[in-house]
């Protein structure tokens, strides 16, 4: 009998998905995704207002909004993941200031765009703002960020603003969804991925059965684990990967498989500071977007792997590992200084682990040992026991 068939093998997992807080039979803390078209409407124009108003008055107009690059700005609440504080340092965006004249043109174009967007229940990607007048705004990156200063100054998440990202995360597995057009999308029998849709806010039906969801840092493991037949051959399981650093509509859509489904989340990074911050950002969220975690962050994913441990637990050579640079070991001392240390039971023990025995380790490490070594033992084995932190 395949061990995968025995509600044994299954246990482990069981025992995870219990042992998460439940309210009303459904997961606790949820947050209001919905805010009306009048409300977005009225923060845009009460800040467009108050501009007008300080011209009116013949003052130089400025905007305000939390400084999204600091530390001192953000706390930890083990449920929801990295937040801002309640009385945040601000950034101040000055008409009258050469070094941000710039800035506050291109918020409050923006600003109007997203105004006209709402009004008309249109939508639009980043690209598509950027292209709508590639001289003004001057490059993509300017584009981006005062769409996420807006955002902040305005305490509403950019989908609301109809402002979206362009997706480039991919799902295999028990899946199925409408997307926002109507499409009617299955991921059960994708050779290569599905895409995940662009307005994931916009999705309905959203249908599973899956035991777990593995979050793959790589699309090069993700792919692997698709040509090996590991999610025909688990059923149960949903494969995601955001192909590097986690983008906006992945992460939504983990949010709302967690919060539809309560499905134990498990992250599969590298062992070294990068993959560790991948899996940090679904977990806890990101100091750049703490202001939308409640929207984002998974706080009960887990890591599975690579661990630095399993570098001894599997026997792998060291001398196959990559030795961690200095930038590496500045990452790691940002790592242990962050806010939620005390509340992720294991992961100092793994970071200063990789501190001593000086190296790191790619999922792709485990192809030396053997080539199915990753979707016919590791994960297995991983998956029966429990083998996550």
């Amino acid at each position: 009998m395949d061990p995968i068939a025995r509600p044994e093998f299954w246990s482990c997992l069981d025992k995870l998905y219990h042992s998460f807080p439940i309210e009303n039979d459904k997961p606790a803390n949820i947050p209001k995704r919905i805010l009306s078209k009048a409300d977005v409407l009225q923060k845009i124009q009460t800040v467009m207002n108050d501009v007008m108003g300080q011209m009116s008055s013949g003052e130089s107009p400025t905007m305000k909004h939390i400084n999204r690059s600091t530390w001192e700005n953000i706390s930890f609440k083990e449920n929801i993941g990295l937040q801002m504080v309640n009385d945040p340092k601000m950034t101040t965006v000055r008409y009258e200031s050469p070094q941000s004249t710039k800035k506050f043109a291109l918020m409050i174009k923006v600003m109007s765009i997203m105004f006209t967007l709402v009004q008309t229940d249109k939508y639009c990607t980043k690209r598509d703002l950027f292209y709508q007048d590639p001289t003004f705004f001057g490059n993509q990156m300017a584009v981006d960020e005062a769409v996420d200063n807006i955002s902040c100054m305005l305490q509403i998440p950019r989908w609301h603003l109809h402002v979206l990202g362009t997706s480039k995360g991919l799902l295999a597995g028990d899946l199925s969804f409408q997307d926002a057009d109507g499409n009617f999308t299955s991921c059960n029998s994708t050779k290569n991925g599905v895409m995940v849709p662009s307005h994931v806010m916009g999705i309905s039906f959203l249908q599973t059965n899956a035991k777990f969801v593995l979050i793959i840092e790589k699309d090069a493991t993700f792919q692997k684990l698709l040509d090996d037949g590991f999610h025909l051959k688990f059923k149960q399981c949903i494969l995601v990967t955001a192909k590097g650093f986690p983008d906006m509509n992945t992460r939504l859509l983990l949010k709302l498989l967690w919060d539809k489904f309560h499905i134990p989340m498990l992250a599969l990074v590298d062992a070294d500071p990068h993959g560790i911050e991948i899996m940090l950002i679904y977990k806890y969220g990101s100091k750049a977007l703490a202001f939308e975690s409640e929207y984002l962050a998974v706080p009960s994913v887990r890591w599975l792997g690579i661990l630095p441990t399993d570098i001894k637990r599997f026997g792998i050579d060291v001398d196959k590992c990559i030795s961690i640079t200095s930038g590496d070991k500045n990452k790691i001392s940002d790592l242990l200084s962050r806010p939620f240390l005390s509340s992720f039971p294991g992961l100092e023990k793994e970071i200063k682990l990789m501190l001593e025995l000086k190296v790191k380790a790619e999922i792709q490490i485990l192809d030396s040992l053997s080539p199915m070594f990753l979707s016919s033992v590791y994960l297995p084995g991983k998956l029966q026991y429990g083998g996550w932190i």
